[in-house]
């Protein structure tokens, strides 16, 4: 390899493996392995058919074989000692003197007219092999050169013979120092494009490795996060199974509760009615005097019979079983049987019972019964919680959507409600508070079951209050409500 060229192809001899060493030869001027593993097949090639063509044309062949059988074993052993690690510089040495004395002796011995100098221009032909660089490569050929002038000289050669002889030698060593330098120049591009692509091909192998990893990691976090979903899958069917057979257990256990009580209607009321008829028939026989025991037998069994009647109705309400009976009759006639049974508790308080309405009210077209339970339910909750204060029902008949409502608003000047109590105002057995409950009395059905009448009747109760100051319960209900039964509405019980 050339001189100029060595430092061009410096950084590929860092990084392209075999390549590298014959370029760090080639820096030190020392032939590379592979150049001498070619120069071990090219030089018989070449030199041989020389050496044999010298001693057959040679005046004397004998001594000019012994010259060239020494000078064949000064080339063996000079490529032995390059095999040496570090040898490789002693062993070019020790070829090019014995190239040197083989040149210098041979014209003696094979005679002046022998073709001698053919050796020289064969082994100044391998020159730019064995001696890596253009400055070695013309060093050599220069010293064959000399070395065979200096032989035909001895030999007492013409000084034209001995021209022709050194310009011979110097033409194929200048022509093929500049082809083994072009060759050189294109091997180290393709070393350099060789060692480029092993590069690359490291680099690929290693992401590709990197991505085997990877896609192996991951196989198996997905295979681990799917062993974990499927068990927590597995978990969940097995709770919401579990729920659902829960629930379904449950709400059975509820219907059957519902309907015993809906169906115990009967054997729960008789007994009562039977006390209650008892007492009035004692009451008509006794004196004044003897009824004081009796009338609180009555209240009693009045009070016993309503709350038995609100929990019939709610497991009614739960089990689907509550009717409604739609049918056409004058508001008043309601209103007043309603103002009617209320007096007595209202008096019994020392509370104003009141009515405002317009003369003549009309007729609605609902079920009579439910109305009078909520306008019951409604008026004798404003009594109870209302002591020494007023009480009035109004009604007022209005147009909404296209239709005709009856607006039925119970107010009173009682204890209020909280705020905070009245979003849970309408749920069974609930009231204001606990010491409501203890002072008052009462189930905490009523509201709960009037409005669940009034939305089945189309309509619903709404409620203002201010504590200390008294509240306001309003009835909305269609001048016609529509049974449920004809249209095939599913009425759903919110308790």
């Amino acid at each position: 390899m050339r001189d100029d060229e060595a430092d061009i192809d410096k950084p590929a001899a860092v990084v392209a493996g075999s390549s590298g060493d014959s370029v760090r030869a080639a820096l030190a001027g020392v032939p590379s392995l592979e150049a001498l593993r070619f120069l071990d097949r090219v030089f018989p090639a070449v030199v041989v058919p020389v050496a044999v063509l010298v001693v057959v044309l040679s005046t004397r062949p004998l001594a000019a074989g012994l010259v060239v059988a020494g000078f064949v074993a000064v080339n063996v052993g000079a490529s032995l000692l390059s095999r040496l690690a570090g040898a490789a510089r002693v062993a070019e040495l020790l070829r090019y003197a014995g190239f040197v004395a083989v040149l210098l002796a041979l014209p003696h011995f094979a005679g002046a007219g022998s073709p001698s100098w053919l050796l020289g221009l064969a082994v100044a032909c391998t020159a730019p092999i064995s001696l890596p660089g253009r400055v070695m490569a013309f060093a050599g050929v220069s010293v064959v050169a000399a070395a065979t002038a200096g032989g035909l000289w001895l030999a007492a050669a013409g000084w034209l013979a001995i021209a022709s002889a050194v310009a011979a030698i110097g033409v194929c060593g200048v022509l093929m120092t500049a082809i083994v330098g072009h060759l050189d120049s294109g091997g180290a591009a393709l070393r350099s494009t060789l060692a480029r692509l092993e590069r690359e091909m490291s680099e690929r192998q290693r992401v590709e490795q990197q991505l085997r990893d990877t896609r192996d990691d991951l196989e198996l976090r997905v295979e681990e996060r799917t062993i974990a979903l499927t068990k927590t899958n597995r978990k969940l069917e097995k709770e919401v199974r579990d729920r659902r057979d829960a629930e379904i257990q449950a709400l059975e256990a509820n219907k059957i509760k519902s309907a015993f009580l809906a169906n115990m209607s009967h054997e729960l009321r008789t007994p009562l009615n039977a006390i209650i008829g008892f007492c009035e028939i004692l009451l008509e026989d006794r004196g004044e005097q003897d009824s004081a025991d009796l009338r609180k037998i009555r209240g009693a069994a009045d009070h016993l019979l309503t709350i038995i009647s609100d929990v019939l109705d709610l497991s009614k309400i739960e089990a689907g079983k509550m009717d409604i009976n739609v049918e056409l009759f004058p508001v008043a006639e309601v209103v007043d049987s309603v103002m009617t049974a209320m007096a007595p508790q209202a008096e019994k308080k020392r509370n104003s019972l009141k009515l405002r309405c317009p003369r003549e009210l009309g007729t609605i077209k609902t079920d009579r019964t439910k109305l009078h339970q909520i306008l019951s339910n409604l008026l004798s909750n404003a009594c109870k919680f209302t002591e020494g204060g007023r009480v009035e029902l109004t009604v007022q008949l209005g147009f909404a959507e296209g239709r005709r409502w009856f607006e039925f608003a119970v107010v009173d000047t009682g204890i209020g409600i909280a705020p905070e109590t009245i979003d849970r105002l309408f749920a069974p057995f609930m009231q204001a508070d606990t010491s409501t409950t203890r002072k008052y009395g009462g189930t905490g059905l009523g509201l709960a079951i009037s409005r669940h009448f009034a939305r089945m009747l189309g309509g619903d109760i709404a409620v203002r209050s201010v504590p200390e100051q008294g509240s306001t319960f309003t009835l909305r209900l269609p001048a016609e409500a529509v049974d449920p039964r004809t249209t095939g509405a599913l009425l759903v019980s919110h308790f």
